[in-house]
């Protein structure tokens, strides 16, 4: 209809909408094909998908809007300037431009909302190019109008206008689909990837982050810093809730996170003995790390599990090899001092001695007494284990007690008890807080 009107009046503003729609016709055709190919699964030689094909095709009537624009910036200013062409308008030109609008707004609504709800690049830029007819058609009727009054020569403008709402369009779809076959990072979204990981507990930083989008697909690569010290199994869990977080807030988002154990620069000194302990595989644990400053000076103390089945001698060089490589950590550090205990890991056949229970259920009261934050004790239990005696017993303290505070009391109720039942060889003391 505009083709056929334009040529019958020889409206440049009719005829550049008429070339404008043939040209949605072509860019129609390739969304239709992108759409579809988009959608095929990823293959040997596309491992991530098609989706890009939607960028792709964006670019294409991208170019073709470019095209259009040149060729009517061309015709109009010869119109202008070196010849005069008379046009005929009259009610067939407002006719069919009124219902080209009519057209052009119901499926620009149509192609918008699925565009959205499919987060699709290719019937997003089709949307955008339907809806724009709408500014251009209107600035065609403009012309029209006042071609009709005497005015011809502003047909001409009316299809530079044309021209120039369309050129700006392309600018912005032109822009849009190069960022996305570019790889460029959707706005924001890569500071809100970084907050989501971080608000997750043991993330002890973020490293590089990548974010590029192909067609509605986010895909998200990510490297997070986690405790050394930690088992393989729980560093899993860690990224899994990673990508969790980030699924929830990108839908769909296909996200890779890497696992990175956190730069010993960045870790305590405590963190740095465990990893040395941890390298050496005669070496089950090391625990009651205390380290101590004088004049500037670091003395460090601690007990280092060895195999009990392992002679002494072995065992000495053993913790001899690791307090030398604790004492390389750091210059501050003076002296270095290990306690060797043996490992055990069979399972002891333990006898309970009751002829024991009264005695220390006694005792215990009369030693808690000079502890007023120690409210009561319960689950006393002394077995025999070997030919050594063992005491287990829960201590509830005041809940308004620091841990530190209260493992000090514990110490001191710990020596009470062995000084006054030498026979006791071990006591497991167990705190917890006044309900």
């Amino acid at each position: 209809m505009k083709l056929i009107v334009g040529i019958v009046t020889n409206s440049l503003g009719i005829l550049s909408e008429a070339l404008h729609s043939g040209i949605d016709l072509i860019a129609a055709f390739t969304t239709f094909y992108a759409v579809k190919k988009s959608e095929a699964p990823p293959d040997s030689l596309h491992m991530y998908g098609h989706a890009k094909v939607e960028s792709l095709a964006s670019l294409v009537e991208t170019v073709l809007l470019f095209l259009t624009c040149a060729w009517i910036v061309y015709e109009g200013i010869s119109r202008l300037l070196l010849r005069t062409v008379e046009v005929d308008l009259g009610l067939s030109a407002l006719a069919v431009m009124l219902i080209s609008m009519i057209v052009d707004f119901s499926r620009s609504r149509v192609l918008m909302k699925t565009a959205k709800e499919f987060r699709s690049q290719a019937l997003e830029a089709d949307a955008i190019h339907f809806s724009t007819d709408l500014i251009s058609s209107t600035v065609v009727i403009i012309g029209v109008l006042i071609s009709m009054i005497g005015f011809q020569q502003f047909d001409s403008i009316a299809g530079l206008g044309v021209a120039a709402v369309t050129a700006f369009i392309g600018y912005r779809l032109l822009k849009k689909s190069t960022h996305t076959l570019l790889d460029g990072a959707p706005a924001g979204v890569v500071q809100q990837i970084i907050e989501n990981a971080r608000s997750i507990e043991g993330i002890q930083k973020v490293g590089r982050v990548r974010v590029r989008e192909a067609g509605a697909k986010t895909f998200v690569d990510l490297e997070v810093h986690i405790d050394r010290d930690l088992e393989l199994e729980t560093a899993h869990e860690l990224t899994e809730s990673v990508c969790r977080i980030i699924q929830e807030k990108i839908p769909g988002a296909d996200v890779v996170v890497h696992a990175e154990p956190i730069s010993t620069t960045d870790a305590t000194l405590v963190n740095k003995m465990r990893h040395e302990a941890s390298k050496m595989k005669e070496i089950k644990s090391i625990s009651k790390i205390q380290l101590s400053e004088t004049d500037n000076k670091l003395d460090v103390e601690f007990n280092v599990e060895i195999d009990g089945e392992q002679s002494l001698e072995s065992a000495h060089e053993i913790a001899s090899d690791l307090e030398d490589r604790i004492k390389r950590l750091d210059k501050k550090i003076s002296t270095v001092t290990s306690h060797i205990e043996p490992s055990v890991d069979r399972v002891c056949a333990g006898t309970p001695v009751s002829f024991m229970q009264e005695r220390l259920q006694r005792l215990l009261e009369s030693i808690l007494l000079g502890f007023p934050s120690v409210k009561s004790f319960k689950d006393l239990q002394v077995k025999k284990i070997d030919d050594t005696y063992s005491l287990t017993v829960c201590c509830v303290f005041d809940k308004g007690l620091s841990l530190s505070e209260a493992h000090s009391i514990a110490s001191k109720i710990e020596v009470e008890i062995k000084a006054k039942c030498p026979e006791i060889e071990s006591i497991s003391l167990h705190m917890e807080p006044v309900c």
